[in-house]
């Protein structure tokens, strides 16, 4: 099940939907959008989830992934970037249409064998594309909304600091990435230096990258970590791995940087 976020995600949220920009997008992409994909960005056009947990199998191995956004749709943001972006990991078939991923993997609308699409997973890893689910419905039923209960939260007298750091520090992997999005929230008041040379030790951790590289690359962007060894040591880790996720966050870093782009 999908549920929006309280916390908008003023990036990847767009305006309302209105049925001229539907029939629109539509028309350009080429297809007719599951309907209960649009009953969802009806309440809110793309943006933040409620965090699930989805069982795939990447690179060959069982693994989860973690969904934490969906797209929206608008006349030239969300679905309609869709074959910029899945051009880039070498897919040319415009009848793949992306709506979720990070670059490790992408969730598309598959209109190959029908005009009702499947829903498709693309391994950007191995460079494979397995159909997972006959409709957007089947697709949203096999979501597992990761439980956030057994996270302490702040409690009387315990400084944000203390919350995070025993987040970050923790052995649970799932409490680990919630510190780490807490803290990446809290940068006016905690210490980027910290928590990047904490994500650093992640690196190597296959459960644990992921989250490492895409929080750093936002501190990064953002301006806010400024140590040149740090960030020289982010790259150094990312040019050591041989994988497309890894090559891209070092392309777009580094273009960022070298380019003056500032962040939106």
């Amino acid at each position: 099940m999908i549920v929006w976020r309280d916390e908008i995600d003023h990036t990847n949220t767009l305006p309302d939907l209105t049925e001229e920009i539907l029939r629109d997008v539509e028309s350009r992409l080429g297809v007719k959008l599951p309907e209960s994909y649009i009953e969802l960005i009806r309440t809110q056009n793309g943006g933040f989830i409620e965090q699930c947990e989805l069982p795939v199998t990447l690179n060959g191995l069982d693994d989860t992934i973690v969904i934490d956004s969906i797209m929206g749709v608008s006349l030239y943001e969300g679905l309609v970037e869709s074959k910029i972006l899945l051009k880039e990991w070498g897919v040319e078939d415009e009848r793949l249409i992306a709506f979720a991923g990070d670059g490790h993997y992408f969730l598309m609308f598959d209109y190959r064998d029908e005009a009702v699409p499947k829903i498709a997973l693309l391994d950007t890893t191995a460079e494979k594309i397995d159909v997972r689910f006959d409709s957007f419905e089947q697709f949203t039923e096999a979501l597992r909304v990761i439980e956030t209960d057994a996270f302490v939260g702040v409690i009387e007298g315990e400084t944000l600091l203390d919350y995070a750091q025993n987040l970050l520090y923790s052995e649970a992997t799932s409490e680990k990435t919630f510190g780490a999005n807490i803290w990446l929230n809290s940068l006016d008041v905690l210490d980027v230096n910290e928590l990047v040379m904490t994500l650093l030790t992640w690196m190597d951790d296959d459960t644990l990258r992921e989250t490492a590289i895409s929080t750093i690359q936002s501190t990064i962007i953002s301006r806010r970590l400024r140590q040149k060894e740090l960030i020289e040591a982010f790259f150094r880790s990312l040019l050591e791995r041989e994988d497309a996720y890894s090559k891209q966050c070092y392309e777009e870093t580094i273009n960022i940087l070298e380019n003056g782009i500032e962040p939106d």
